[in-house]
């Protein structure tokens, strides 16, 4: 990823995908983890 497109991502100028977190997680040593739940009734 360019520093101009993190500089927009961190701007919040940008969509974010799973694959494009994925490759931040992967730089930052981290796990992506997405969860789906319902509602807290």
């Amino acid at each position: 990823m360019t520093q101009p497109a993190l500089s927009l991502l961190e701007a919040g100028g940008a969509v974010l995908t799973i694959p494009v977190l994925e490759r931040i997680a992967a730089a930052l040593g981290a796990e992506l983890i997405v969860t789906i739940s319902p509602p807290a009734a």
